[in-house]
C-alpha cells in the first residue's frame, strides 16, 4: 500500500536526481489551451512554451516571475528577438502583462503578471469542465476542496 501511494511521487516517477533539481506545477488547461481557442487565436509553440516557462518561474502568487529575456530565450531554444515577438503577442491577446522593474533606479529584468492568463484559464475551466474532477487538499479548507465552481 505504501508503494502504491508513492507511485505519484516526483522522485519515484522521474528519479531522485531529477526531482532534486525541482519541478513546476503547470495547469492542464494551459497545456491544452489551443484545443479550446478559436483557430485564428491559437498560440504558436514558442508562445505556449514561453507561458509554461513563465508559469514555472512563478512560485508565489504575490511574487511575479522575472526571468531575463536571455534566460527565456535559452530555455525556449530560440532567440531573444523571437521571445520579444511572442511576449508582444501574449500581451496583445492578453494573457500576460509586462511590468518594468527597477533596482536602485536602473531598469532590471521585466516582471510578468500572469493574472490575465489565470482569468482566461478560469473561463476555460468553466466552459469545458473535465469529465472527472480532482479533489485537492488545501490548508484553507482544512481538508478536501472540490474544484467545482461555487456560486455565491
Amino acid at each position: 500500500m505504501q508503494d502504491e501511494r508513492r507511485s505519484g511521487d516526483v522522485a519515484t516517477k522521474w528519479g531522485q536526481d531529477v526531482a532534486a533539481a525541482g519541478f513546476a506545477q503547470i495547469p492542464n488547461y494551459l497545456l491544452k489551451i489551443n484545443q479550446f481557442a478559436a483557430e485564428d487565436e491559437r498560440l504558436s509553440s514558442v508562445e505556449l512554451l514561453l507561458l509554461i516557462q513563465l508559469a514555472s518561474a512563478w512560485w508565489r502568487k504575490d511574487e511575479l516571475p522575472f526571468p531575463s529575456m536571455k534566460t527565456l530565450a535559452l530555455r525556449c531554444g530560440t532567440s531573444e528577438r523571437q521571445v520579444l515577438r511572442a511576449l508582444k503577442r501574449l500581451e496583445a491577446v492578453p494573457l500576460l502583462k509586462r511590468i518594468t522593474r527597477k533596482r536602485k533606479g536602473i531598469i532590471a529584468t521585466n516582471a510578468y503578471d500572469l493574472s490575465p492568463l489565470v482569468e482566461v484559464l478560469q473561463v476555460v475551466a468553466e466552459s469545458y469542465p473535465p469529465e472527472r474532477r480532482r479533489t485537492v487538499r488545501g490548508p484553507e479548507a482544512g481538508g478536501a476542496i472540490s474544484l467545482k465552481k461555487i456560486s455565491p
